[in-house]
């Protein structure tokens, strides 16, 4: 597994901050597109994106710098992060958050230094790519994420976050590891979107004639709710519900199905509580269960056997009940299970939202 994680600190010598950036948008073909969504990269985002059938373009990416340590090892870890931070280069335009979480990312910090480059201004690429692509008067979607976190800076432009979402809240963090400073509470690494990003988009569609749909909300959850009224306002299937978890997700299964997302930010009890929060509201007769793994289970993830009670025979699970979390062909269970599901539920025609029946469900 350690093989498989990060990359040499060595083979990042010479990386441009947007190099990352160019290879992700090779991915989308070159439309035009009538929109795009820019800032939270959550899975109820990348679902709100695929509904509309447009790029959703993120304000951040994950590095990895391989080592083996002990993943209480504080000082080894950010040591690491440093290396890979300052090797980056002046940090203009952009910021890196070395993100260490010892208790939901256990396995993976042993072996691998996570650091985040986060933008705080609109990067020259996407400027670019909005517009070759999108639509002379399109609109640009800025889904603004405030979730917050404490965060240390370290240099200038480095900051360190230690723990993240979940159920256990950051005083326990910094009890258990101590900070090496006093912190500040910013936008949160993984899913807070920079105040900085988030002004030059509106900027940048302003300048560029673009329209602008501007979705704020202060936690992830916040957009995965939207997600779903979106699918329902589009015709979804009545009665039918998957629950998908952090990247253990498919949105082009949803679309091609109907079936309509209600997505969960981890597999954790605040995620548990949210799903059973708003399941009493959508009162669905069937419900798919598609959780995350984890490879060292983290002391607020919630057991299969829970979400079972409380779902009772409403639930058709997507994993392995035998195996998961700890299980490693959970994904190609299941893809295979999805194969399954799309078969019997394929639609004629895709699933889509146009922009304004969009901007028509926001306040």
């Amino acid at each position: 597994m350690s093989i498989s994680l990060g990359s040499p600190l060595g083979s990042f010598q010479g990386i441009a901050p947007e190099d990352p950036l160019r290879d992700y948008l090779r991915r989308y073909p070159p439309g035009p597109y009538p929109a795009v969504v820019l800032g939270d990269p959550s899975g109820g985002t990348a679902h709100l994106a695929a509904l509309l059938g447009v790029p959703l373009l993120p304000p951040c990416y994950l590095l990895g710098v391989r080592h083996r340590i002990s993943p209480d090892d504080t000082r080894s870890y950010v040591r690491q992060g440093l290396a890979l931070g300052e090797m980056l280069g002046p940090r203009e335009g952009f910021e890196v958050v070395i993100h260490y979480d010892p208790i939901h990312d256990r396995d993976l910090v042993a072996r691998a230094a996570l650091v985040r480059v986060r933008f705080t201004s609109l990067p020259r690429i996407y400027r670019e790519f909005i517009r070759e692509h999108l639509r002379p008067g399109g609109t640009i979607v800025l889904a603004e994420d405030r979730y917050s976190w404490p965060q240390v800076e370290l240099l200038p432009g480095i900051w360190l976050q230690v723990g993240g979402l979940g159920a256990i809240p950051p005083e326990e963090y910094t009890r258990r590891y101590p900070l090496p400073g006093e912190p500040r509470i910013r936008r949160e690494s993984e899913w807070g979107t920079p105040e900085g990003f988030s002004q030059a988009v509106e900027e940048f569609a302003v300048e560029s004639g673009y329209r602008l749909i501007r979705i704020a909300e202060n936690h992830p959850e916040g957009f995965s709710r939207l997600a779903f009224r979106a699918y329902r306002a589009a015709g979804a299937r009545l009665g039918l519900v998957i629950l998908d978890c952090f990247t253990s997700m498919d949105a082009r299964f949803c679309r091609r199905t109907g079936i309509a997302p209600l997505h969960l930010v981890f597999n954790t009890a605040d995620s548990f509580s949210f799903a059973l929060e708003e399941l009493q509201r959508i009162h669905p007769r069937k419900i798919y269960l598609l959780l995350h793994p984890s490879f060292s289970p983290p002391p607020d993830l919630v057991p299969f056997a829970r979400w079972r009670e409380a779902l009772g025979g409403n639930l058709e699970p997507l994993v392995d009940e035998d195996l998961w979390p700890q299980d490693p062909y959970a994904p190609f269970y299941a893809a295979a299970r999805l194969a399954e599901l799309e078969a019997r539920y394929a639609l004629e025609t895709d699933l889509s939202l146009g922009v304004e029946a969009l901007r028509s469900l926001l306040p």
